[in-house]
């Protein structure tokens, strides 16, 4: 979660969640949603709102883009799946495909190691 220096966003439309309100913003500027994504998500980079990140709960393959962002009274701001019903945040999206390719480059070839040879 984050908190922002800035007054707050107008164009926020209320919701409940988890018998808390919650305001869900309708008009963020897309640096600001790839701000608020960079700074919640502290275990994976996001470059771009045109990431790609699967839900690990609901098996969803997401983009920044699609992720709800939510702004509480207090003004701090949390992340969710957009999958109707999906309770998860960023810690439970992954990168796409084997996470750590995304990391270090993908080697083509073996290498095989003998213990018997000398």
């Amino acid at each position: 979660m984050c908190t922002s220096a800035t007054p707050p966003i107008s164009n926020f439309e209320s919701v409940g969640f988890n018998s808390r309100q919650f305001l869900m913003d309708s008009h963020l500027l897309p640096e600001e949603k790839l701000a608020i994504l960079q700074a919640s998500d502290l275990r994976r980079k996001w470059h771009s709102l045109d990431d790609h990140r699967v839900c690990v709960l609901c098996d969803r393959t997401i983009t920044g883009r699609q992720i709800e962002v939510v702004r509480d009274p207090g003004g701090t701001y949390s992340v969710h799946c957009p999958t109707p019903g999906c309770p998860s945040v960023s810690s439970d999206w992954f990168y796409q495909g084997n996470a750590s390719s995304a990391s270090r480059p993908v080697t083509h070839g073996t290498r095989e190691a003998s213990i018997w040879s000398g």
